[in-house]
Parts: structure tokens; sequence; C-alpha cells
């Protein structure tokens, strides 16, 4: 007799579950996820100990939401030497009042000459700065030489071809 009514039970149970709809399947847990480390010291905007010898890697983080930004530090080569000269002004100027083409290369070695030492490369700095003034030298050169020759031109224009003609 107990056994009929576990067994009329169980049918009770099976219509009630049929009659709410299909039943998902269950499915084993699944493993929980392991322990996270904490963050390293230094981790969340402030620098870490530097470790000597070795470069060193200092760790920021930006606003809320966005990943942490990672910057490289390594070791720098110290220059006790004078800074070099960009000759930004003497570019512009023989750009715009003596020969154009070569006052843009002028120009443009000028602004890598500041990159260069922005990032602190002085050897790379002394060589654009070099090259800045040599274009700047020689666009004032053909400036210099295009201009006499148009006075030369015009000397001769009014001083011997004008009055033969008259």
């Amino acid at each position: 007799r107990y056994f009929a009514t576990t067994k009329m039970a169980d049918k009770q149970k099976e219509l009630e579950a049929n009659e709410s709809g299909p039943q998902a399947p269950t499915y084993p847990q699944a493993p929980a996820y392991p322990q996270q480390q904490p963050p390293p010291p230094g981790a969340y905007g402030q620098a870490p100990p530097p470790y000597y010898g070795q470069p060193t890697t200092y760790v920021f983080t930006n606003a809320p939401g966005q990943q942490a930004g990672y910057v490289q530090q390594v070791p720098q080569v110290i220059h006790t030497g004078p800074v070099p000269q960009d000759y930004l002004v003497f570019a512009l100027i023989t750009t715009i009042c003596c020969f154009w083409p070569t006052g843009i290369c002028a120009i443009m070695k000028s602004v890598e000459t500041r990159d260069m030492i922005a990032r602190g490369n002085m050897a790379a700095a002394e060589e654009c700065s070099r090259k800045a003034r040599m274009y700047s030298i020689i666009s004032l050169s053909i400036g210099l030489l295009l201009v006499l020759g148009v006075i030369v031109y015009l000397i001769v224009l009014f001083a011997v071809l004008i009055p033969s003609w008259g």
C-alpha cells in the first residue's frame, strides 16, 4: 500500500510539472574562481620602489573603468653638455624672406631637434640642429644670390639696354 501511494504521489508531481512547462535540466555546479592575488605594491597610481640596476615599470590608472597604463622607464645617459639650439627663428625667417624649399627643410629639422631634446636623445638632437642650421644657411645663400641677380639684371637693363633703345 505504501508503494502504491508513493507511486501515485510521483505521478501527481509529474503531471504538475508537465502542466507548468518543461523543466530546465540541472547542471553540476561550476567550480568557483580561484582567489585573486592582491595587486603589487604601487599598482594604483603610486610608483613602486626602484630596483637598482634594472629598468623600472610604473603603473598608473587612468579614469575609473579604463585599463591601467604602463610606462617603461629605461636607464638613460645623463647629458651634461649644453642643449643644442633648434634654429627655429632662423629657419622661419629664411623660409619667408629667402628661399622657401630649403627653408621648409630647415623648419622640419628644427622641429625634429626639439622632439629629440624632449626625448633626451642629445646625439640625434645635435645632428638635427646641425642640419637645420645648414638648410637655413643654404636658404639664405640662395635668397641672397637671387636678390643680387635681380639687382645686377636691373642695373644692366637700365644702364646699358634702355639708353641704346632711344
